[in-house]
């Protein structure tokens, strides 16, 4: 059985002092596309409440009663 010289082997204490503390990963929706689904959900509110406004005035115009 061969052994392995010794320089072949990174020490543990020097692998992790080079990596400072655990990673820390952000967790979200950042930049452009925030942006872009902040624009559909507002797209969506006026789509809805246009079409509530369009139903009820139709409700008027045709005299339907509850």
């Amino acid at each position: 059985m061969r052994e392995m010289p010794q320089e072949q082997y990174a020490p543990r204490s020097t692998m992790q002092s080079s990596s400072e503390g655990p990673h820390v990963y952000k967790v979200g929706i950042y930049g452009w596309r925030k942006r872009c689904l902040y624009f559909f959900v507002l797209l969506l509110m006026i789509l809805i409440l246009v079409n509530l406004a369009m139903t009820i005035w139709i409700l008027k115009v045709m005299n339907f009663t509850i």
